[in-house]
């Protein structure tokens, strides 16, 4: 288990999928595009993935960019496209 698990909503199976392109760790991710993992993800199971999972992304990559980031201040749904 690797420390992507500490972000709220990254449990085993986004964890693999992270690892799998390429991003193993949060400092890993700090530069990583959420759209972009998101595009290549779809990519790799061959459909369009549920949007959750880009928001999922997101939250991944700012909390792996927050210095001392607060669990409850990241929910993958705080992340969603705004209307």
């Amino acid at each position: 288990m690797s420390d992507l698990r500490n972000v709220p909503g990254i449990g085993a199976k986004k964890e693999a999928e992270l690892i799998a392109l390429g991003y193993p760790t949060l400092e890993a991710l700090k530069d990583a595009d959420p759209d972009d993992l998101y595009l290549r993800a779809s990519i790799n199971e061959g459909q369009t993935l549920d949007k959750c999972v880009l928001y999922a992304f997101r939250c991944a990559v700012a909390y792996a960019n927050d210095p001392a980031p607060e669990q409850a201040k990241y929910r993958w749904w705080y992340f969603c496209d705004k209307k």
